[in-house]
């Protein structure tokens, strides 16, 4: 996600001591739970655990892109990262709500000190020094990340919260020139934030609010598959960014009514630092 890079940033060396703490303490960090869990709190948890296939990539990816910076194999580093990156940006419908801090850590940007973008600043620079420092520290977090998931728990109030601030941020922030700008995949992370978003919807939230409020369930399905629409072009400069910011927006929105009809409070949206 668009974030910035948290004051006492620890370096390298406390950094893998600091995320066996977090593991430690996630239990007491994630996001809280109703007094009582529901069908829709069941059924993001089981999103939950399909979504472990997608943070085990990011493991996958990482671990082959260490490897390949480790034998001076550019191009099968840069393979690897853009490989790790699809599963992260699915994965943001509840990565930054239910572990912040690793997010921050992991996908931090536009001034990125670790994670993704710290890695892309180098390797996709032709002449730079290889970052294999920085991939080894991508590792490192993505396997807290993956160690953390199975320990946390999502609820239905967090993960629509999470779909609705993802669908405000890949039209308010992205589509205005993207993250990944240096590699070039801003287009790519845009599309599979908005796999992400339509898998959650569907899987967890979609048949509940269909069965309280038919024409909002509707017109969300109408807008997704507008903005999956508007996404789904060849190369970046061929989005249309004023009409994909509108229909993300408006989804967004939409969204938001629809976990009020849940019975959860609207979620807030707050404009993203880069652009």
């Amino acid at each position: 996600m668009n974030l910035s890079l948290r004051a006492g940033q620890a370096p390298r060396s406390g950094r893998v001591a600091l995320f066996a703490a977090f593991l430690a303490a996630v239990s007491l960090t994630a996001a809280p739970r109703l007094a009582q869990a529901t069908p829709i709190d069941d059924a993001a948890e089981a999103y939950k655990a399909a979504a472990q296939t997608d943070i085990d990539s990011i493991v996958a990816g990482s671990q082959k892109l260490v490897e390949a910076l480790k034998k001076g194999d550019i191009p099968a580093a840069r393979q690897a990262w853009i490989d790790a990156r699809v599963g992260y940006e699915r994965s943001e419908t509840f990565a930054e709500p239910l572990f912040p801090d690793l997010d921050g850590a992991i996908d931090t940007w536009p001034e990125a000190k670790t994670g993704f973008h710290a890695v892309e600043a180098k390797l996709f620079v032709d002449g730079a020094t290889p970052p294999l420092v920085e991939a080894e520290d991508l590792l490192v977090t993505a396997k807290a990340l993956q160690a953390a998931m199975p320990r946390a728990k999502l609820t239905g109030e967090t993960l629509i919260g999470g779909i609705a601030s993802l669908a405000f941020e890949v039209g308010e922030g992205k589509s205005k020139g993207g993250e990944s700008r240096v590699s070039g995949t801003s287009l790519n992370d845009m599309q599979h934030n908005v796999e992400g978003i339509e898998r959650a919807w569907n899987s967890v939230f979609a048949a509940p609010v269909a069965a309280k409020d038919p024409k909002l369930a509707k017109r969300i399905q109408d807008q997704l598959a507008e903005v999956k629409s508007l996404v789904s072009v060849s190369s970046l400069d061929k989005l249309d960014p004023p009409s994909f910011e509108k229909k993300a927006e408006m989804l967004a929105g939409s969204i938001a009514d629809a976990a009020v009809a849940l019975g959860y409070p609207a979620p807030k949206f707050e404009e993203e630092e880069g652009e």
